[in-house]
C-alpha cells in the first residue's frame, strides 16, 4: 500500500509534468486530483523545500516542475517523503539477533524497492502509466 503523502505528492507532480512548462495553480491541482487543498498545500512546501517544484508569483503564478519529468525519479521523491530510516521494523526495539536480521532483511527488501523506483521517472508515469 502506497502511503497517502507519497501518493498525492506524485500524483500533483504528474499534474504539474502534463502541464509543463504552463504553470498550474494548487488549487486546480487540488480539485483535478481529488486531493484535499490544505494537505496539498503542506505537500508542495515540503516539494518546494527541496527543489521539485518551483513557486512563480503573479497573475498567472502557480507551481511548475523545477526540473524536467524525465529527470525526476520516483525513488527521489520517495526518499524525500519517507525520510531515513523510515518504516524500519525493528526502530527502537530490543538488539538481538533475531531483530539484527531481520533489519538487514528489511534494508535489502528497501534497498531494492529503490532501485526500481530510481528507474521509473514522471515522464514514464505520464506516457506508459505505472
Amino acid at each position: 500500500m502506497v502511503p497517502k503523502r507519497i501518493e498525492y505528492s506524485v500524483r500533483a507532480l504528474v499534474a504539474l509534468a502534463v502541464a509543463a512548462p504552463q504553470t498550474v495553480k494548487a488549487q486546480d491541482v487540488a480539485d483535478a486530483q481529488d486531493i484535499p487543498a490544505g494537505y496539498l498545500y503542506d505537500l508542495l512546501a515540503d516539494l518546494r523545500r527541496a527543489d521539485l517544484v518551483q513557486v512563480q508569483r503573479g497573475t498567472g503564478g502557480g507551481y511548475v516542475l523545477a526540473r524536467p519529468a524525465a529527470e525526476l525519479t520516483l525513488g527521489e521523491i520517495v526518499r524525500l517523503l519517507d525520510g531515513p530510516g523510515a518504516a524500519d521494523p525493528a526502530a527502537g526495539g530490543p538488539e538481538d539477533r533475531s531483530i539484527e536480521r531481520l533489519r538487514r532483511l528489511w534494508e535489502r527488501a528497501n534497498r531494492a524497492r529503490l532501485d526500481y523506483l530510481d528507474a521509473v521517472t514522471l515522464a514514464d508515469l505520464m506516457h506508459h502509466g505505472a
